[in-house]
């Protein structure tokens, strides 16, 4: 075989570049083609830059985004999935090339063993799962409500205090300052995860404090659990469930027949829940690596 070549994705090839990424993975938000060539598109000029196709001739065989420090978005034809050590290999020369030596790399988990061999060690993983909306027994609480823009210091406030001493926060996620948390709850009010769903969101409030909430929004395609949390002195009440039940009724109502959301390999209160609820994964998972220096 030739040898694969690593070029920076031309906008003109973004058809085929994306066909390939759909043909190599499992865990993506939504098969369709349209909706990730369009969010491509969309990007601007410095994130279109961060794509890299691998060519065998002519033709493209593997995808890849990179940036300092970072490898993701990546997939092999396949045809030419044995090839994947080498594609790493390459892609890696490029991120050393900008001046990093610790890599951290996001990729499906069929890859994992191509990337455990050019010594990426596992740190954590996620799984996508989905549930057919229809079907669910109205909750027990009737104290929920829709979530209101005003609400984004209240609802940072009570996604730092969901995630405090969360299991994630040691692989680096949910964590921030007040002023970050207010960023991040503002930014998704606004569709910064896509387009926020207010009608199938909803809260529980105990005077002026956020005890439990379930923010949905509208992304590649179908609606997506973007936050939900219950603060630690309400758990084991039924709440969450309550939340998540109430989200699924809505979007019945709504004409939606699925929801999905993503959950942390080992989170099992979490698993044990969702799957109660008839939430099954769907696709590989997705699993997050580290390279020392």
């Amino acid at each position: 075989m030739a040898d694969l070549r690593l070029v920076p994705l031309s906008s003109t090839d973004a058809h085929p570049y994306w066909q390939v990424y759909l043909d190599g993975r499992t865990d993506t938000p939504t098969r369709s083609l349209t909706d990730h060539v369009e969010r491509y598109i969309a990007l601007p000029p410095e994130e279109q830059r961060t794509h890299f196709a691998f060519r065998d001739g002519d033709r493209i065989v593997g995808t890849v985004r990179l940036a300092p420090g970072v490898l993701y978005g990546f997939a092999m034809a396949p045809s030419h999935q044995d090839r994947s050590g080498a594609a790493i290999v390459k892609a890696l020369d490029v991120v050393r090339a900008q001046g990093s030596r610790e890599v951290t790399a996001t990729f499906e988990d069929r890859y994992e063993d191509a990337f455990r061999r050019t010594g990426f060690e596992r740190s954590f993983a996620r799984i996508r799962m989905e549930a057919p909306t229809a079907g669910h027994v109205p909750p027990r609480h009737a104290d929920l409500r829709h979530p209101e823009e005003a609400e984004v210091a209240g609802l940072a406030r009570f996604l730092r205090e969901v995630y405090e001493g969360h299991m994630e926060q040691a692989f680096g996620m949910h964590v921030g300052s007040d002023d970050e948390w207010r960023e991040y709850a503002t930014g998704l009010l606004k569709g910064e995860v896509g387009r926020f769903m207010p009608d199938a969101s909803f809260v529980r409030t105990e005077g002026d404090r956020v005890t439990g909430a379930v923010l949905t929004t509208h992304w590649m395609g179908a609606p997506l659990v973007a936050e939900l949390g219950v603060i630690r002195d309400r758990r084991g009440q039924g709440l969450g469930r309550a939340l998540l039940v109430a989200a699924l009724n809505r979007l019945a109502a709504l004409g939606e027949p699925r929801l999905a959301l993503y959950v942390t390999v080992g989170n099992d209160p979490a698993l044990t829940l969702y799957r109660s609820l008839g939430f099954v994964p769907v696709g590989g998972q997705t699993v997050t690596a580290k390279r020392p220096a």
